[in-house]
């Protein structure tokens, strides 16, 4: 009688991806700092704090990453003013590792 061998353990076995000619995607997250200024500061305590997120991400993304933990920023949302690296970019602008965003909400006074 054939004797089996022992399977591999599942740890060994490397990941299949569905298609090998498509590069697989960096699931490792990236380091960003965001700042938050006026009211939007005054609401959540603090101005400025370091985030992860996906690789793939936007910065309407961060944002709702941001809602989730701090809600109240959530009525700032149609209002706010978007930075990334000191310029300003839209809710649908690509993060990359390192980046500066700031949430800026409209400016009042006289």
């Amino acid at each position: 009688m054939l004797e089996r061998p022992e399977p591999a353990p599942l740890a060994a076995i490397p990941p299949r991806r569905y298609n090998p000619h498509v590069p697989a995607t960096d699931t490792n997250p990236i380091r960003l700092n965001v700042l938050f200024f006026g009211r939007l500061k005054d609401a959540i305590g603090h101005s400025q704090e370091s985030v992860e997120i996906s690789p793939d991400s936007r910065i309407e993304d961060l944002f709702a990453q941001c809602v989730a933990r701090y809600p109240e920023l959530a009525e700032h949302r149609k209002a706010i003013a978007v930075s990334r690296n000191r310029e300003f970019a839209t809710w649908s602008t690509p993060l990359q590792p390192g980046d500066e965003v700031a949430f800026l909400p409209p400016v009042s006074g006289g």
